[in-house]
């Protein structure tokens, strides 16, 4: 709706300065939108880059909770993760030289 109020606002600086009336006053108003328009765009990249930022800094401390908490569960069971290891590795290495012939 507030576009269909500026638009209408704009037509009726439009046909003022056609029209001859109040070409400084018409000017002066049009500047001003284009003032308010552009303070309130830097206002909303302001307020999303803060907002990117603070979720950057959130998703760098997940990550870094995981990665402590993964060392955690090595140093608990060892053998466990170096089985898991030793299966992934194989199943690469059983999947590399098919992938590279086919290449």
């Amino acid at each position: 709706m507030e576009m269909m109020s500026g638009d209408s606002k704009i037509q009726k600086g439009l046909d003022a300065l056609c029209a001859g009336k109040d070409f400084t006053q018409g000017v002066k108003d049009m500047t001003d939108r284009v003032e308010k328009g552009i303070s309130r765009l830097k206002a909303v990249i302001d307020d999303n880059r803060a907002t990117a930022e603070k979720l950057l800094k959130r998703g760098r401390y997940a990550v870094e909770d995981g990665m402590e908490e993964t060392a955690r569960a090595i140093k608990r069971n060892p053998f466990g993760f170096m089985a898991i290891a030793f299966v992934a590795g194989a199943a690469i290495g059983m999947l590399a030289p098919r992938i590279g012939r086919q290449a």
